[in-house]
């Protein structure tokens, strides 16, 4: 069974470019270390697994990461875990690796192992 790992963040930052010696209108941009919250689920085969909700969470971003080669299906639920959220099944968006999400206070997701449904 796979792990999720979700790490929630105020923001990104754009990283300072120092001693450049051309024009430049690139950026990059970084997490805002360090994380304002961080959980870890364990995924149950086909029953979806649920993100809990962060007491006053100020998170705008958070970075879902998946066990190496290992798949889950995910859904956002930027309500919460609401009667009318959709809860992640076999229609739900593939994701390996790790991904970023935008953020919701009150926001929770929802998972499923991808090889078992």
């Amino acid at each position: 069974m796979a792990n999720v790992r979700i790490t929630g963040y105020a923001g990104i930052v754009q990283i300072e470019q120092r001693m450049l010696k051309f024009h430049n209108s690139d950026s990059a941009f970084v997490r805002m270390e360090p994380p304002i919250w961080r959980q870890k689920l364990a995924l149950n085969g086909a029953t979806p697994v649920q993100s809990m909700v962060q007491p006053n969470d100020t998170a705008t971003v958070v970075f879902v990461e998946v066990d190496d080669n290992m798949a889950v299906r995910y859904e956002v639920q930027p309500n919460g875990p609401v009667a009318t959220a959709r809860a992640a099944d076999t229609l739900s968006p593939r994701l390996q690796g790790e991904a970023p999400f935008q953020w919701f206070a009150g926001a929770t997701m929802s998972f499923v192992d991808a090889a078992s449904v």
